[in-house]
């Protein structure tokens, strides 16, 4: 077999091809709106990426196929060869050949005829079954894009453009012995030392860090290696916020805020998470700002802005986890008629599903740190109202797929399910206006249970692992679909 080869397919790509390709794909045409609204080259840069990541792409997936198809060809040869060489030696007159059976030259056609039939299949012919991989680490390979096109001169006013000033001031602020240890260790390894200052994430942060001081051998003292470790990290973090902020952008962003106080606000916060959320979503800080200040927020605390952020981003994050991970989960659900979605501070139910068995599952999920849960409005309290708006929401889409499709028939056991629901929301309502308190809890329980309906609390991303008995009587459960997500501290960036 021979070795990977390069066969540079991507220089072959007309740039005005390119790009007529690029406008007529609304995904890429947004793509490059994404890219030029955050890089101060704007759309010169983005469509300078957008073909340099065209081409590498076609270069290496066109090595794969080529190469692919060339090690096809090789095995194809040597296949023919073999069926040659056993049809000559039986046509002169001879037997088979000693070890080889009738079996064997069957086979031996039968791997020619696969090869053959895979030769003319593209996708087939590069990966067969397998997922089409570019490379073993996917973050790695982005970067390697970046940092060639970086490197070729595309990104030169890009976003991506070393921050040496803003490092170069972090180094001077630091006391003198870091200095004289990052000093030590530049003369020594210099390229170790940049790929453990330019490393991102931690992991990669640890293995670049790791690689440095193997690579010192020794050569520093312990001492020195601490300075050391504390100096890169202190670079390390100036250069990623360097990259995440330049004053370019923070300007353009703080000149698209009208409020003075949020302005002063965002000029003096963190670069990690309100100057992020200025550039990249200025209309959620607005509203989050006037959430922050109708809830007695002073104008000038931006610390306090900053946590109130934080915590808005953690529990919403929170609840997304937990649905999507409790609809994944929940392997008894058959069938969802109401999956997992972004709005999680939408009043309702989370999940409702059919189980294997027939019931009709009605979910909350509460991915928070309590152990245990004394409320679940959306399935007590509003429990008619969400049963109600729920049914008349899958019949809505029934009703649309119909019009688009009119031979569309919705699944017996759909309407089955929205037909109980409907019952269900019609007797509770009956219970919660009749009769007496006490045995409330118990009549709805009766009702839900008669018309095949669960009423289910999940814990997909928290601790929750009881309920009270007041919510039991009515015939709720707790199904832990996750095991807890800790979450970092509250000094985190």
């Amino acid at each position: 077999m021979t070795g990977p080869r390069r066969f540079r397919a991507g220089r072959f790509l007309d740039a005005a091809a390119v790009h007529a390709a690029a406008d007529a794909n609304p995904r890429l045409r947004q793509f490059m709106r994404t890219i030029a609204a955050h890089s101060e080259a704007g759309e010169v840069r983005s469509r300078r990426l957008l073909e340099h990541l065209i081409r590498r792409i076609v270069d290496d997936v066109g090595d794969l196929h080529l190469g692919n198809a060339l090690n096809r060809l090789e095995r194809i040869a040597v296949l023919r060869d073999n069926i040659a060489a056993i049809l000559d030696h039986v046509l002169e007159g001879g037997t088979l050949p000693e070890g080889v059976r009738v079996a064997t030259l069957g086979e031996y056609f039968d791997q020619l005829n696969t090869e053959m039939r895979e030769l003319s299949r593209p996708r087939d012919g590069i990966v067969g079954d397998a997922p089409l991989r570019l490379a073993d680490d996917s973050a790695a390979y982005a970067d390697s894009l970046l940092r060639e096109f970086d490197a070729a001169g595309g990104g030169a006013a890009g976003r991506h453009v070393e921050p040496a000033a803003i490092v170069g001031d972090a180094f001077r602020a630091m006391p003198a012995d870091r200095q004289a240890a990052l000093r030590r260790a530049a003369e020594l390894e210099p390229a170790a030392l940049w790929r453990a200052v330019a490393a991102e994430g931690e992991g990669g942060k640890r293995t670049a860090v790791a690689d440095l001081e193997t690579r010192l051998g020794g050569r520093l003292s312990p001492d020195e290696v601490t300075r050391l470790r504390a100096a890169v990290d202190d670079l390390g973090r100036a250069r990623s916020r360097g990259l995440q902020m330049s004053e370019a952008r923070l300007a353009d962003a703080l000149a698209r805020i009208g409020d003075p106080d949020l302005r002063a606000v965002v000029a003096g916060g963190d670069v990690w998470l309100t100057q992020q959320l200025a550039v990249h979503n200025p209309e959620a800080l607005a509203t989050l700002w006037r959430r922050f200040r109708d809830r007695g927020g002073r104008a000038d605390d931006g610390p306090g802005f900053r946590a109130y952020l934080r915590h808005d981003m953690v529990t919403y994050g929170r609840g997304v986890l937990g649905e999507y991970s409790a609809a994944f989960s929940l392997s008894s659900i058959e069938l969802f008629l109401k999956g997992p979605d972004a709005n999680v501070k939408v009043a309702g139910t989370d999940l409702v599903g059919i189980g294997h068995d027939g019931w009709v599952w009605l979910i909350d999920d509460k991915s928070h740190r309590a152990a245990s849960v004394g409320g679940v409005s959306a399935l007590t309290d509003n429990l008619v109202t969400n049963l109600r708006r729920d049914a008349a929401d899958f019949r809505d889409a029934i009703a649309r797929l119909q019009r688009d499709d009119p031979g569309f028939t919705p699944d017996p056991r759909i309407l089955d399910a929205i037909s109980r629901m409907e019952d269900a929301a019609a007797e509770i309502d009956r219970i919660n206006r009749r009769g007496s308190a006490s045995t409330r809890p118990a009549r709805i329980s009766a009702a839900l249970e008669a018309r095949r309906l669960r009423l289910r609390v999940t814990s997909a991303a928290g601790e929750v692992r009881e309920i009270t008995q007041a919510l039991r009587d009515l015939g709720l459960a707790v199904e832990p679909t996750g095991t807890p997500v800790p979450l970092p501290p509250t000094g985190g960036r």
